[in-house]
């Protein structure tokens, strides 16, 4: 007779590595007061539940990639192992994570030639291309996504909405513009990449990721758009988001006004502005 112990042992460590606890604090008895946010990325995958009403930071959790190819393969385990996932948010946001994005003027924007122009821009792009229009500012978003992942979220959430992670950044801080007399670039830096919004008042002037492996090439990045787009040093504003103050404190050596940005560290920038 075969010997199973190794295969129940497996199936058991597989089951309780992924199985999760969501804290007291949330209330998963009435998920249609709760919004379901998720990241994706091509190495990762990250989801938020917050409430809608009260102060709670909400629930955040990075869901490890261990041995998995990919990480929706590690989402789809995931996903099938935590019930939670299928209940009735009032809301499920996906926020694709993708250096293959752009931006075009909604007036002019035709979404019969999205695949075009994305191929003219990115000539290697072979996923499925998405859009989403911004009201304000009047922008829409492309972007693309693996095939194989969008049709899981279809399948697995139905209604679900997915934007380009600067999406949200974008719509947030443009709404800021008026209370700012100058020029402003946000930064939202992690630990290999860095997201850079530049807008004057409320006209955004540029949104571009950069991937970086040192700290230094993160300052090149920043400093080297701020001269090409004639910034002030003395009178323009940084605001910036980062785990740990690095790149602030290089920063404050070139640009007077660097200021950290107000929300939890915990959690992505372009995650908490949604809640705000």
């Amino acid at each position: 007779m075969a010997d199973c112990s190794h295969a129940r042992l497996y199936v058991c460590v597989k089951y309780l590595s992924m199985k999760i606890q969501v804290p007291e604090h949330i209330d998963l008895t009435k998920p249609e007061r709760c919004r379901l946010v998720i990241e994706v990325d091509a190495g990762q995958f990250l989801f938020w539940i917050y409430p809608l009403l009260g102060d709670s930071d909400g629930f955040f959790y990075s869901i490890p990639k261990e041995n998995r190819t990919s990480g929706l393969a590690c989402f789809s385990d995931f996903f099938f192992d935590n019930e939670f996932f299928t209940l009735p948010f009032n809301q499920v946001q996906v926020l694709n994570h993708t250096p293959v994005f752009s931006s075009v003027p909604s007036l002019i924007f035709n979404e019969k030639e999205k695949n075009d122009y994305m191929q003219f821009l990115f000539a290697e792009n072979g996923g499925k291309i998405l859009c989403h229009t911004l009201q304000q500012p009047e922008l829409t978003m492309l972007h693309e996504i693996p095939e194989e992942t969008y049709r899981f979220l279809q399948r697995s959430f139905g209604a679900v909405q997915i934007l380009h992670h600067t999406a949200p950044l974008i719509a947030y801080f443009h709404n800021k513009g008026n209370f700012v007399d100058g020029n402003r670039m946000i930064i939202s830096r992690k630990t290999e990449g860095l997201d850079i919004l530049c807008f004057s008042r409320d006209r955004l002037l540029l949104c571009n990721h950069f991937d970086y492996s040192h700290l230094n090439e993160a300052l090149y990045y920043v400093l080297f758009i701020w001269k090409q787009l004639k910034f002030n040093q003395t009178k323009d504003f940084i605001y910036i988001a980062e785990e740990t103050p690095d790149l602030t404190d290089l920063l404050t050596q070139y640009i007077r006004r660097v200021n950290p940005l107000d929300f939890a560290a915990k959690i992505p920038l372009e995650m908490a502005v949604l809640s705000r």
